[in-house]
């Protein structure tokens, strides 16, 4: 992987050589998603790529390491982010509250990490299916591009981790909102032994995230590249950096979540004082972990990024008193110029 070293770089590669790839593969397969013949299911579809392309935006930008493998990455990261984002929909917004449905269309993501899985019925337990091979398209084209990563058999056992418990998540924070917190709770139960300095509305975050997959892949592009190295990277991201990734959109949907009565993981926080300093560690221990990861300014600049890039929403604003005031404090705690150029660059894209 080539060395990054300064935001302006960092920004110079992701519009010079990633932002091409990503938008020509986004407009691929939205395309693909407005021909779905279910109208349920390409309502999905649509919206969750209308309503969610800043997820792919923020995931390629790990491909500014690896330009040489661009046209691995990037069309590796905008179809595995559009799963996540297209099942999310079906699980959030659809017909169904059936935990055997959503655990049955999240085998897709699992498949779409193993070179040579066969495709199975993803809509098994729910009415609406005919996607026009949607969701069976995006599943073989990561698998054929993650059997081109070099190393990838080195890291496909992590990444399959991530990816089962990132499943495991949307089962349950998806079914019957009586349900919801007594199953998270009880799976809770499985790690909080191995994740002890963690709340359990925090695990529950830290496994929300993919960009820990995505920092993987990319680790993947490196034949050499060492078990030492992918425990890290893997270490740094679960639970820091996918952690803060996570907390922070929830932190930004606070009042909205309440008021739709949706679950929030920061809502879960004794105090709006106690969900401050709890953020404020986790970008503590973000910064401190990304020292010893190979690249480590590029990988700081990504906790730069996040807390710039979540914050720069219009919903941080005085008309939301508590995320105004966390959002300030945690602001200064990544001060710095490359917080500042990450903030206005958000601004740009967001708004």
């Amino acid at each position: 992987m080539s060395e990054l070293r300064n935001p302006w770089q960092l920004l110079y590669r992701v519009y010079r050589h990633v932002q091409p790839v990503l938008e020509r593969e986004f407009a691929a397969w939205y395309k693909r998603a407005q021909a779905i013949p279910n109208p349920e299911l390409r309502k999905q579809a649509q919206d969750s790529m209308d309503s969610k392309k800043f997820h792919c935006q923020g995931g390629c930008v790990y491909a500014a390491q690896v330009i040489p493998h661009v046209e691995t990455i990037v069309p590796l990261i905008v179809a595995y982010q559009t799963i996540s984002d297209y099942l999310d929909n079906l699980c959030d917004r659809s017909t169904s509250l059936d935990p055997q449905d959503f655990r049955q269309l999240h085998v897709s993501m699992q498949d779409a990490l193993t070179p040579g899985a066969p495709l199975r019925d993803y809509y098994l337990y729910r009415e609406d299916k005919d996607d026009g091979g949607f969701l069976a398209g995006l599943v073989q084209t990561c698998q054929q591009h993650v059997a081109q990563l070099p190393a990838y058999e080195k890291i496909q056992a992590k990444i399959l981790e991530f990816s089962c418990l990132y499943s495991d998540l949307q089962v349950y924070k998806h079914i019957a909102p009586h349900l919801r917190e007594d199953h998270l709770l009880t799976w809770w139960d499985q790690y909080k032994d191995r994740y002890h300095d963690l709340h359990w509305q925090e695990f529950a975050a830290v496994t929300g995230s993919t960009i820990g997959i995505f920092a993987l892949f990319c680790l993947a592009t490196d034949p050499d590249v060492g078990e030492e190295q992918i425990q890290t990277v893997s270490e740094a991201y679960f639970p820091w950096l996918c952690g803060l990734h996570i907390l922070l959109d929830y932190l930004i949907d606070l009042e909205e979540d309440k008021m739709g009565g949706d679950l929030n993981f920061v809502s879960y926080y004794d105090s709006e004082r106690i969900a401050t300093e709890r953020l404020k560690l986790f970008i503590k221990q973000a910064k401190a972990s990304v020292k010893r990861l190979p690249n480590p300014a590029f990988h700081r600049m990504i906790v730069d990024g996040l807390v710039a890039f979540y914050l720069a929403d219009r919903k941080v604003n005085r008309s939301q008193p508590h995320i105004y005031t966390i959002a300030r404090q945690l602001l200064k705690q990544a001060k710095g110029l490359p917080s500042v150029l990450f903030y206005v660059n958000s601004l740009l894209v967001r708004r």
